[in-house]
């Protein structure tokens, strides 16, 4: 598998490619969510002119993700966090997508439904239940952590294979930032394997303090 990567990576660098400015603009998205929130999306994608990829933003939270049309499947999805919302109810697919695994997969949500609610499809991958449940939910508790205390997290999470119906790897990196300084206060590149066994060594909650 890891011999292919460097193969899957430029694949999907060149699909992202029509995408790369959202990336970029999702600080400005993120910063104009009032009632021209609609306005904005639309303006995202059309200047863009990539139709292959899913703005979602709840609160002061913003995210794409970039998926392959030929399978809907995802590629890499990138978000700002700023808010947690915490539990609520669920109305996506996430229980039908996990029933894409062949057995013990969850619907699994790249960016976590209490930060950015129901998911369209290519944001929702056939995660193993152990691990979603287990160190990916550690993740996401610690990302909740630090938008309590009032950071911002930044996210990306590449699915390999690029577009698979079912991911054999997810690899991440996430930075932690002070917005009323601009500085990075933690970074993290976390690996996580499909399968079960994986492990997620978090920050301890007494070490997020406030700003």
């Amino acid at each position: 598998m890891s011999g292919l990567k460097p193969v899957f990576r430029e694949a999907r660098e060149a699909v992202v490619t029509g995408a790369g400015r959202m990336k970029d603009r999702l600080h400005q998205l993120a910063d104009n969510m009032d009632g021209h929130l609609d306005t904005i999306v639309r303006r995202v994608r059309d200047e863009d002119d990539f139709n292959d990829a899913v703005i979602t933003t709840r609160g002061g939270n913003a995210k794409v993700t970039v998926y392959d049309p030929s399978t809907g499947r995802p590629i890499t999805e990138y978000g700002h966090i700023r808010d947690d919302f915490g539990g609520s109810a669920r109305g996506d697919n996430a229980t039908d997508i996990g029933r894409l695994g062949e057995g013990g997969y969850d619907g699994g949500h790249l960016g976590a439904h209490r930060f950015f609610g129901d998911t369209a499809d290519p944001g929702i991958v056939p995660q193993m239940a152990n691990l979603n449940r287990g160190p990916w939910r550690t993740m996401e508790n610690e990302w909740a952590d630090w938008s309590r205390q009032g950071y911002h997290v930044d996210y990306t999470v590449d699915v390999y294979p690029p577009g698979a119906t079912v991911p054999d790897t997810f690899e991440v990196v996430y930075t932690v930032t002070d917005p009323a300084t601009g500085q990075i206060r933690y970074q993290n590149t976390p690996h996580f394997y499909n399968q079960p066994g994986q492990i997620f060594d978090r920050v301890p909650p007494a070490d997020i303090t406030g700003r």
